[in-house]
């Protein structure tokens, strides 16, 4: 009797461990496999639940490799950097002032994703600093013109170099003169902060730049500067500024520089449509009487604003599809709760409504804790967008993926995209889509996602361009820093 007692314990225990390993294997995998299949039916909440309690020892041990294998990599840029001070303790090259070199660091690795395969190239640099993040040694934006990449730095530092040198092993960037400091006097622009250049747009042999703005003492707007495009100078001077700002003592009890928003793309009419944020002001965004917390569309000759949406927090990417009249946008969530935001017909229609900070998935950094009790009562965060009369995302993400750029990709890059978007990511967790790009391809009428897929990069991704004439998608890796070359 007793044997047999036995026997069934030992069984119950065998039975115990493989679906501990089994479940542990479909709730921690990341890779696509029969695994992904399974683990894509269980609702995001319980997976995470899952990862916090039962399974927090592979968790952790997961984590642990991942961070092992960041250390690798860091040794490596490291030695890079050492070797690089060494140079220039032997000799100051005579153009320092002049042009900014980029290595090598990857070619043509592979990256397998659930429904495509992709060839990743990055090069690397030791000479942009002052990134616009605690992760970030810099922050750049990415522009094209003719046969060149215009490159801006967030701290001001504008620089270019010929496409057909992404191509070679190694290249200088040559360094434009400006008069960017004659205008932007806020120390805390050139330095390692939150404040700098938001994003960058070249039209029609004009470059606009979008800045975060000190209007006066510890009071913030975002802006934006223009200039006659020239690789010798660029001579900037004021092109859209408004006259209200964020004090970062305000009523609301909350300021943060990185809520700014700042992207700018072309609209119908010669406008420009134009993201801004609310510098954490939140309640300012569902206020029609300012700019803050909208997309506004702004005529390029009169400078003329109107607001095309409100009820943003923080548009990290902005495109207009002319022909099916379509803004799409990425924006940036608090906890949680990062979105892909369609607008159909923008052109001919009123204003419209995307909830922040009424509804979001999101939660306030803090959670409902008691001393967010007067935050959430002035900011509920719902759990709904349309049941108050807001439009819902198309996605969201929970946890967030730190969204950033995103883009409509042409079928030119793949024949099989018909109605593809990449979106990047920052952050720094992988399991919860950071450092990624997330491709989701959509049915005709922008109103199903037919497909979701993740391509790893393994670094913050602060900008991202398709180049038509080499048919590549150029992006900027904060991390590094430096410049990532994708293609299929």
């Amino acid at each position: 009797m007793k044997t047999k007692i036995k026997k069934k314990w030992f069984f119950l225990i065998l039975i115990i461990i493989f679906f501990y390993i089994f479940i542990s294997n479909l709730i921690l995998n990341t890779e696509y496999n029969n695994y992904l299949k399974l683990k894509s039916l269980i609702p995001n909440s319980i997976k995470h639940q899952l990862k916090k309690t039962i399974f927090i020892i592979p968790t952790l041990k997961k984590e642990l490799n991942f961070l092992v294998y960041e250390n690798e990599n860091l040794k490596l840029k490291l030695k890079k950097k050492n070797e690089i001070i060494d140079d220039l303790k032997k000799k100051i090259p005579d153009d320092i002032n002049e042009s900014i070199k980029f290595e090598r660091l990857k070619k043509n690795e592979k990256i397998i994703t659930k429904f495509s395969e992709y060839k990743y190239s990055q090069f690397i640099t030791y000479n942009l600093l002052n990134g616009k993040a605690d992760d970030a040694v810099a922050s750049g934006y990415i522009e094209e013109i003719n046969d060149k990449i215009l490159i801006a730095n967030a701290d001001g530092t504008f620089l270019y170099f010929k496409k057909k040198e992404l191509f070679e092993d190694e290249f200088k960037a040559n360094i434009i003169k400006t008069n960017i400091k004659d205008i932007i006097t806020n120390p805390l622009f050139y330095v390692k902060s939150k404040f700098g250049i938001k994003d960058i747009f070249l039209d029609n042999g004009k470059l606009f730049v979008s800045f975060s703005n000190l209007i006066s003492k510890d009071c913030y707007n975002t802006s934006i500067l223009e200039a006659e495009f020239n690789l010798d100078y660029l001579k900037f001077e004021i092109f859209f500024n408004p006259k209200e700002c964020i004090k970062k003592d305000n009523e609301f009890g909350s300021f943060n520089a990185h809520i700014a928003g700042g992207k700018i793309t072309n609209f119908v009419n010669n406008q420009l449509i134009f993201s801004t944020g609310s510098f954490q002001y939140s309640t300012q965004a569902q206020n029609e009487k300012n700019v803050f917390g909208k997309i506004l569309a702004i005529n390029k000759e009169t400078k003329e604003w109107k607001i095309v949406s409100m009820g943003h927090r923080n548009v990290q990417g902005l495109g207009y599809d002319k022909g099916n009249d379509v803004i799409y946008s990425s924006e940036h969530g608090p906890i949680g709760g990062d979105e892909f935001n369609l607008n159909l017909s923008p052109s001919s229609s009123n204003i419209k409504n995307y909830g922040w900070p009424i509804s979001s998935y999101g939660e306030h950094y803090g959670g409902k804790s008691k001393k967010n009790e007067l935050k959430y009562i002035k900011a509920p965060l719902k759990k709904s967008h349309s049941k108050y009369g807001f439009i819902e995302p198309l996605k969201y993400f929970t946890p967030s993926i730190g969204i950033s750029e995103l883009i409509k990709i042409p079928k030119k890059f793949n024949q099989n995209f018909e109605n593809d978007f990449f979106i990047s990511a920052l952050g720094k967790n992988r399991e919860e889509g950071d450092l990624s790009i997330h491709h989701l391809k959509l049915d005709k009428n922008f109103k199903k996602i037919l497909k979701n897929d993740v391509i790893f990069i393994g670094e913050r991704i602060r900008d991202m361009k398709y180049i038509g004439d080499i048919n590549r998608i150029i992006l900027f890796t904060e991390n590094s820093p430096g410049i990532g070359i994708l293609t299929m």
